[in-house]
């Protein structure tokens, strides 16, 4: 990977020619800093004010693409303009909420539902419940862990996969070990790279898509996006990606949009 803000030059000239810019955007830890509980995070002033910037500069496109439930990113962000995507691209909306077909199947609500009473439970006695978060998406589970002590950590994997095995091996979710997160997911066709090059679909030839992310959920947009535009990965607890090119923090993404902003200008 390149450190990203020393490439300018180059930068400039990819983002200044296309006839569009459509800009995706993963939300914690690249437009908001991480934060110790998910309800914690706020978006800086100085992101939401490029974004507005942004979202009004003609042929420029923004998509949030967040793991978050799509209604919990929309009001974090908030923005007019700006389409949305949550659970990693299960749920979308540029025009009304609409759901990927699959993941709307009969019973995916009602089973993250169930896994979720059974994975409390079962955690209950065993791990200091203050120290972690259990959130309910609807089509998604997240059993957050960033305030749990390290010593503790084996003991909350072994519950967690204990509980999934059988919606696993039935073939109804998947399970995924993302930053300081273990997630349940139906086993769908769907991830944040497919969604974005749905959400390129009829104007791709003339678009520069550009994708900034920091977690192992964007890998999948970065590997789709890598030939066709510009990716970027957030820096933190990872050491390899396989963006182009790279910067270090949530400040560097905010001058990365002002430099995107100069250019269109």
């Amino acid at each position: 990977m390149k450190y990203l803000l020393k490439n300018q030059t180059e930068l400039i000239y990819r983002i200044s020619d296309p006839s569009y810019l459509h800009i995706f955007l993963d939300f914690d830890g690249t437009l908001a800093p991480i934060t110790q509980r998910p309800e914690q995070a706020v978006m800086p002033d100085a992101a939401r004010d490029i974004l507005k910037t942004l979202v009004k500069a003609k042929g420029v496109r923004i998509s949030i693409v967040s793991g978050r439930a799509l209604n919990r990113v929309i009001s974090l962000v908030g923005i007019k303009g700006i389409s949305y995507a949550g659970c990693h691209g299960l749920e979308t909306r540029p025009i009304g909420k609409q759901v990927f077909p699959t993941a709307n199947r009969s019973g995916v609500r009602a089973c993250i539902g169930s896994i979720r009473q059974s994975l409390t439970k079962a955690l209950t006695g065993i791990i200091n419940m203050a120290s972690i978060d259990i959130e309910d998406k609807g089509l998604v589970l997240s059993l957050h862990y960033r305030r749990l002590k390290p010593a503790c950590l084996k003991k909350l994997r072994e519950v967690f996969l204990a509980v999934s095995k059988p919606y696993v091996l039935s073939g109804q979710m998947r399970v995924l070990n993302n930053k300081k997160v273990f997630e349940l997911r139906p086993l769908v066709g769907r991830d944040k790279g497919s969604y974005c090059l749905d959400a390129l679909k009829g104007y791709r030839k003339k678009a520069l898509p550009i994708y900034i992310g920091d977690d192992k959920t964007d890998e999948s947009a970065f590997k789709a996006l890598k030939r066709a535009g510009i990716t970027v990965f957030v820096k933190g607890e990872r050491k390899t990606s396989s963006a182009e090119f790279y910067l270090h923090s949530t400040n560097e993404v905010i001058d990365f949009l002002r430099l995107i902003a100069r250019a269109r200008s």
